[in-house]
């Protein structure tokens, strides 16, 4: 699997499923139809390596230490659909979903925490820099939200 690491930024595996299962958007790196899984689940591939996280419909997230060979499920404690997510460590993971879900977890998943949302609308893309920094879209990216204290408040982007 393809991973790009800036300075001091991560990288993203970003993608909405619509109801053809296909990508929705792509962040920083390339969506691959490798990250894209069959039954509609989404890969993220944390900047460290080895760790990743699946995303799938009704909350469902697995967690792998091992450059996804084996999977462990955790739990999201959400019933909504999961549609993206941005890992800038192994420890931390952004994932968003519909209805404006913003999950959150800074310790590789034994806890995931919903944050308050910018909108009840669906997300479909996540960028983060770390635990505190970071940005959420829609599917039509006409919105997009931007944090820097973890999620307890959001700024809207304005419209480039």
């Amino acid at each position: 699997m393809t991973r790009f690491v800036g300075v001091g930024i991560l990288f993203v595996f970003v993608l909405g499923i619509s109801s053809s299962r296909r990508p929705v958007e792509a962040n920083v790196a390339t969506q691959s139809s490798r990250d894209l899984l069959p039954e509609g689940g989404v890969i993220i591939v944390s900047a460290s390596d080895g760790y990743s996280w699946r995303v799938w419909h009704g909350g469902k997230i697995e967690f792998s230490y091992d450059s996804s060979h084996t999977w462990e499920v955790q739990k999201s404690g959400v019933t909504t659909d999961l549609l993206a997510g941005a890992s800038p460590s192994g420890k931390v993971c952004w994932v968003v979903g519909k209805a404006g879900t913003v999950l959150l977890t800074t310790d590789k998943g034994k806890h995931w925490k919903e944050l308050s949302s910018p909108t009840k609308e669906d997300l479909v893309g996540a960028y983060a820099e770390d635990a505190k920094r970071a940005s959420v879209w829609t599917a039509s990216r006409k919105q997009s939200f931007e944090t820097n204290d973890g999620g307890v408040t959001w700024t809207t982007n304005a419209e480039k």
